[in-house]
């Protein structure tokens, strides 16, 4: 019985420490602007007013600061809003020298992009949409070297993620 007990007093007091949450992963595309605050905090600041039907809000932060624990020290984390709701939810890594920081998480998260990925100077993408959730992972080339991203969005909001009319905000 003692046993049972250290084992139970083992489970809650040390395995909590090897989780971690990331609340950038439970905000749905398409959540009010009001309810995704609770996990961006930044978004607290958002006035719809200032971009109307018009135009999307892009917010960029440090990705660590809403993933605790995860390994996204070099990444950016953008959050698309367009009539205050969440459009697009992206990370992006152009830390040249850090090749696979993203691909890591995703696999860990959402599922493996594949086995080609691996070899850290491939170029290519990969959908790993479900659903009307549309979730890319990529990577690309420019002059410094490989950038990598995950964009996750879903077929309603899509069209207010790029383009001119994606306005940035820095906080």
């Amino acid at each position: 019985m003692r046993k049972f007990f250290f084992k139970i007093l083992f489970l809650f007091l040390i395995l909590p420490n090897y989780s971690f949450a990331c609340g950038l992963l439970q905000v749905p595309i398409g959540t009010q602007v009001a309810a995704a605050s609770a996990t961006f905090d930044f978004l607290d600041l958002h006035n719809s007013e200032a971009y109307g039907k018009e135009s999307s809000a892009k917010y960029i932060y440090d990705a660590l600061e809403y993933c605790e624990g995860s390994s996204l020290e070099n990444t950016d984390l953008e959050v698309i809003v367009y009539d205050s709701k969440i459009a697009g939810i992206n990370l992006i890594s152009a830390e040249y020298d850090i090749k696979k920081e993203i691909y890591d998480f995703v696999k860990v998260n959402i599922s493996d992009p594949g086995e080609e990925f691996n070899d850290e100077n491939y170029i290519g993408y990969k959908n790993l949409s479900i659903g009307s959730l549309i979730v890319f992972y990529s990577r690309s080339k420019t002059k410094r070297g490989i950038v990598e991203m995950l964009e996750i969005s879903n077929t309603e909001m899509m069209d207010f993620v790029v383009g001119e009319e994606v306005l940035e905000v820095r906080g």
